[in-house]
């Protein structure tokens, strides 16, 4: 074979979604068919990981050099010797059908005639080889270890290939690939070359958990959320408009195909898992007994927790609904009966719960009020709206179904539908004839107002009606007055620093609140209100401390249960507070690592908070100076955020996108996103307002259509000289820097002392810089710069030095200078977001698989301990050796150290 053609051939493939991810495997798979070291290439993985994509592949490219054969497994021929050859070997004698040298003679004597007609040498392409019966696998591996024609076996991981062709493996002259699930990265990239590159983020993350990186999957799910207008382009921007659909056409096939594969009690085991999960192992096995578990456990088509309770449910979570979709209500109801019989109590687990009761009211069954209640809180709180306002509007009690329509509205406050979310509860605040109904939806009531714009005075106001009415009910239950009180002020102190939390409204010089609250709620709020103010006065990384321990008390809050009836998104709200103290502070590990942990969340989570994230991922950008970019981020999290606010970021987000627009002279951009913010309902809280207001003004300054700029820029940061407002003055005088105005730089130099983190200090030592104006006070301010990340502080820094040189006339430093201010340019308006000295690492043109073995070499493994490490054959190694010291022109293994040194050691 022509290997140096082929290869090339490879390369000109055109990127393929189906092989994302593939491509080392690709090229390592066609090296090995095409020398002379190995016999057979095994591709393993399980069923949908791409092995039938990735041999086609593999097929297609060297289709001009071989004779192809195909060989093709098949489950109902697993017990007949040589079953699957009978194609080839139909001339044989009946008598000589079991003779193992009649049969090798037969098919190799079709096989030389196919190989004479085409003159190219012979590759049996095998495909579903665990299905092969041991007869069949052992004339192939004679045929390949004879060297009469090589073998490209795709086989599932369990049971895994058959012994006579894993025995090719273990002497070294087979190679094996064992195809991994896609990384998240992987997805991201198919999704790109499937939808193009404006996919938000979410949407991969989603779609990486639902699918568990099997490519098959994977593309089931795009098509799907495609066909049913889950999974839509807005403005050029691919998102989610609902939570992911589970059970369209293309996932029905895919799941109607492996059940067929599978035995009747199989199929039960898997329904009743489907219906029930996570469902005790015993009560499965008890209904269809232990080895139809055992079979699904081992296939990977059922998961198995830990002790002391095992419980079982499906290895994917997508193949539920599609499952549950394809039974019958009656048998449905049927598989319920009979695992109900040998049931001693209901689900204690919240998804358990949750599935209980789902399949109840599938099925018609009767639900008791207080179980239907507490399932679509759960439902409300894990984002499935749909269930949350079914099971909600079955229940029937007068006082439970107050606090049934407080759930109905939450959903609405889930999907920013705010004005018939008051509908419902307006109607019943104030009312109950119980503490509880009486305390239901309070606090969703309060956040909807704030929501809507009405103040925390105007709020606290008409709040008054639930104080009246608590003590009224004090009133009528006597013997109960005292604990009515309390609980009725203890919710409307919550309330109250709820709401000043909402808007951030604070006084500089008011007392300190109690030293101990009444609950961990009220706690939470007073310490975020308490973060704002610290944010405000300059104090990030304090305020990122208090916003921290707000966090900590809100999971106090989530396990004492105490939204049960609210379901206040408190978690939500407390991540935008510490990320705007981490973001303002330029702490961007802090700030990426609370928004990642936030974004690991489950998919209807991150469709409905999912912009938010976006959002503050955009400004992070923005700060950075690559406004690029940002205002790719930012505007796709606009598109995100116009089907779903809760946290109201709508315009921050918008102003922060017009800057960005406005930076990089997309005027056009720019006016559609400054109508944007100006139609726009003003962000809640009081600091996040006047940050808008700061970025609009500053890109209507970039576009050179506003003199008075900076003296309004910096009226904001200060609008009451008698109060600390330092936080505030930083972001208005980094602003004024950025467009120029020096006179700033003294301002700054005054706050410095009372300021906090990364971004200040490097912002006030360009300020220090520009105060001396002295090129080696703007060099150290550009390397301050560049330590925070601050790129565009950085080419201004090092443009103040290069000009500092120029009147010096040293123009060996003024050149050194402008190179360095235009690769601080090049870094900030590098799209892909990394260095671009990373793409000068000599490591990167050797394959993944290489990478491993030069490192491990470079670790000074031998050729054995390498081996051994990676479950390879020592010859597979020397190959990859041999071939990674051709590519990176060196002689041996004593000169890689050097190389893998400056390399990124992967």
């Amino acid at each position: 074979m022509d290997s140096s053609r082929t290869r090339a051939a490879a390369d000109r493939t055109e990127p393929s979604p189906a092989l994302t991810g593939r491509t080392d495997d690709l090229q390592s798979a066609l090296a090995a068919i095409q020398g002379g070291t190995h016999v057979a290439v095994f591709l393993v993985g399980d069923s949908g990981i791409g092995k039938s994509t990735l041999m086609e592949t593999i097929v297609a490219v060297l289709g001009p050099e071989v004779t192809a054969i195909r060989v093709h497994g098949s489950p109902s021929l697993t017990n007949v010797p040589y079953g699957v050859l009978g194609p080839f070997i139909v001339g044989l004698p009946v008598q000589e059908a079991t003779s193992q040298l009649a049969v090798l003679r037969t098919l190799w004597s079709r096989l030389e005639a196919e190989k004479h007609a085409t003159q190219k040498p012979l590759l049996l392409i095998v495909d579903d080889a665990h299905d092969l019966d041991e007869a069949t696998a052992g004339i192939l591996a004679e045929l390949a270890a004879a060297g009469w024609a090589k073998l490209l076996v795709g086989a599932a991981a369990r049971p895994g290939l058959p012994e006579p062709l894993l025995q090719l493996w273990f002497e070294g002259i087979a190679e094996r690939h064992d195809l991994r699930p896609l990384t998240l990265a992987q997805t991201t990239e198919m999704l790109d070359l499937e939808l193009g590159p404006r996919v938000l983020p979410t949407v991969a993350e989603i779609l990486w958990e639902a699918s568990g990186g099997n490519p098959l999957l994977l593309n089931g799910l795009i098509t799907d959320a495609r066909n049913d207008g889950t999974l839509r382009q807005r403005n050029g921007v691919w998102l989610f408009t609902r939570q992911l659909n589970s059970h369209g056409d293309r996932l029905t096939d895919v799941v109607r195909r492996q059940l067929l594969r599978r035995s009747p009690d199989e199929r039960q085991a898997l329904n009743l898992v489907a219906l029930a999960e996570p469902v005790p192992r015993e009560l499965i096995e008890a209904v269809v007994g232990e080895d139809p578990v055992a079979a699904l456990i081992e296939h990977e088509l059922v998961r198995v927790s830990a002790a002391p309770q095992p419980e079982l449910r499906l290895w994917h979570a997508v193949y539920g609904d599609t499952l549950r979709n394809l039974i019958s209500p009656a048998r449905s109801l049927q598989l319920r009966q009979s695992l109900l019989r040998l049931m001693d109590h209901e689900p204690v687990s919240a998804e358990g719960l949750l599935r209980h009761v789902s399949w109840s009211m599938e099925c018609g069954a009767d639900i008791e009020d207080r179980q239907l209640l507490r399932a679509a809180v759960l439902a409300s709180r894990f984002h499935d709206d749909d269930l949350a306002r079914k099971a909600a509007s079955l229940v029937k009690d007068p006082q439970l179904a107050m606090q049934a329509r407080s759930v109905v509205a939450r959903t609405h406050y889930n999907t920013s539908d705010y004005a018939a979310a008051l509908d419902i509860l307006a109607a019943d605040f104030g009312r109950g004839n119980t503490v509880a109904s009486l305390l239901a939806g309070s606090l969703l009531w309060a956040a909807v107002l704030s929501a809507l714009g009405h103040t925390p005075a105007e709020i606290m106001q008409r709040a008054g009606a639930l104080l009246r009415a608590g003590e009224q009910l004090a009133k009528d239950y006597p013997a109960d007055a005292g604990s009515i009180l309390a609980a009725v002020n203890e919710r409307l102190a919550a309330m109250r620093s709820m709401v000043l939390s909402l808007a951030g409204e604070y006084e500089e010089d008011a007392p300190a609140p109690p030293a101990r609250p009444a609950n961990c709620l009220e706690a939470a709020f007073r310490l975020s209100l308490e973060a704002e103010r610290l944010l405000v006065r300059g104090k990030p990384v304090s305020a990122f401390a208090e916003a921290s321990k707000a966090l900590d008390a809100a999971a106090g809050v989530q396990a004492a249960g105490a939204l049960d009836g609210e379901m206040f998104d408190l978690t939500d709200f407390l991540v935008v507070r510490s990320a705007a103290a981490a973001i303002h502070g330029g702490d961007w590990q802090a700030a990426q690592t609370l928004l990642a942990g936030f974004a690991a969340g489950s998919g209807p989570v991150l469709i409905s908070f999912g912009g938010g994230v976006h959002a503050a991922r955009g400004i992070i950008l923005l700060y950075q100076g690559k406004a690029s970019q940002a205002l790719d981020t930012l505007s796709a999290a606009l598109e995100a955020l116009r089907l779903t606010d809760p946290r109201q970021l709508f315009a921050l987000t918008a102003a922060m996108a017009f800057a960005a627009a406005a930076e990089v002279g997309a005027k056009e951009k720019a006016a559609l996103l400054l109508a944007e913010y100006e139609s726009a309902p003003a962000a809640v809280s009081r600091y996040l307002r006047t940050l808008s207001r700061m970025a609009v003004v500053y890109g209507k300054a970039r576009l050179g259509n506003y003199p008075g700029a900076t003296a309004e820029l910096k009226r904001m940061g200060r609008p009451d000289p008698g109060k600390n407002t330092g936080g505030l003055e930083l972001d208005a005088l980094a602003f004024c820097l950025a467009l120029g105005d020096r006179d700033s730089a003294s301002r700054l130099l005054e706050l410095k002392p009372g300021l906090e983190g990364p971004r200040a200090a490097a912002i006030c030592d360009y300020a220090g810089a520009i105060s001396t104006d002295q090129a080696a006070d703007h060099l150290a301010a550009a390397k301050s710069c560049e330590a925070a990340e601050l790129w565009g502080f950085a080419a201004l820094a090092y443009d103040a030095a290069s000009h500092a040189y120029r009147a010096a006339g040293d123009t060996l430093r003024e050149r050194m200078a402008s190179g360095q201010r235009k690769r601080c340019l090049e870094r900030a308006d590098n799209r892909a977001g990394g260095d671009a000295a990373e793409s000068e690492d000599p490591l990167g043109i050797l394959t993944r698989r290489e990478r491993g073995i030069v490192a491990l070499a470079v670790r000074g493994l031998s050729d054995r301990q390498i081996a051994a490490e990676l479950q390879v054959s020592v010859r597979t190694v020397e190959g990859h050796l041999y071939r990674s010291y051709a590519k990176l022109n060196v002689k041996g293994r004593e000169q890689l150290p050097g190389i893998a040194g400056n390399g990124n050691g992967a």
